[in-house]
C-alpha cells in the first residue's frame, strides 16, 4: 500500500513539475534569429503570434536606427549628373538666339518642290 502510494505521489510530482514546465514562458533570447514554430493538432493550427510580432519589431527597431539614406542626386552635383544642360550645350542649341531670345535658333523650313508637273496641267 505504501510503495503505491509513494509511486502515485511521485507521478504526480513529476506531472505537476512538467505542467508547470510546459506553462512557463520560453525564455526570450536577445535577437530572436531563430524560426517560429506553428503548431497544427488535427485541423486546428495554432500560430506563435509573440515570436512573430518579437522578430517583426527587432526589424523595425533595426531600421529605424540605420542612417538615413543621402539622395545620390543634390544641388551640388554638376549638371551632366542632373540632367540639365550645362552653358556650352545651351550656346550650341541656340545659336545666334543665345541670351537674346528663349526660343532656340531653327534654320528654315525646306521646300520640296516637286520634280515632274502634273500630268493633266496642260
Amino acid at each position: 500500500m505504501r510503495s503505491s502510494l509513494g509511486i502515485i505521489s511521485l507521478a504526480a510530482l513529476a506531472l505537476g513539475i512538467g505542467a508547470r514546465l510546459a506553462v512557463a514562458d520560453p525564455p526570450v533570447r536577445g535577437d530572436d534569429t531563430g524560426p517560429c514554430v506553428d503548431v497544427q493538432i488535427g485541423n486546428d493550427r495554432a500560430l506563435d503570434f509573440d515570436c512573430i510580432n518579437r522578430q517583426l519589431r527587432l526589424k523595425a527597431d533595426r531600421q529605424h536606427m540605420a542612417p538615413a539614406p543621402t539622395a545620390p542626386i543634390g544641388a551640388g552635383s554638376p549638371s551632366t549628373a542632373t540632367g540639365t544642360a550645362n552653358q556650352a550645350a545651351a550656346q550650341q542649341m541656340m545659336g545666334d538666339a543665345f541670351g537674346k531670345s528663349s526660343q532656340p535658333q531653327r534654320p528654315a523650313p525646306q521646300v520640296f518642290v516637286p520634280p515632274l508637273p502634273h500630268a493633266g496641267a496642260h
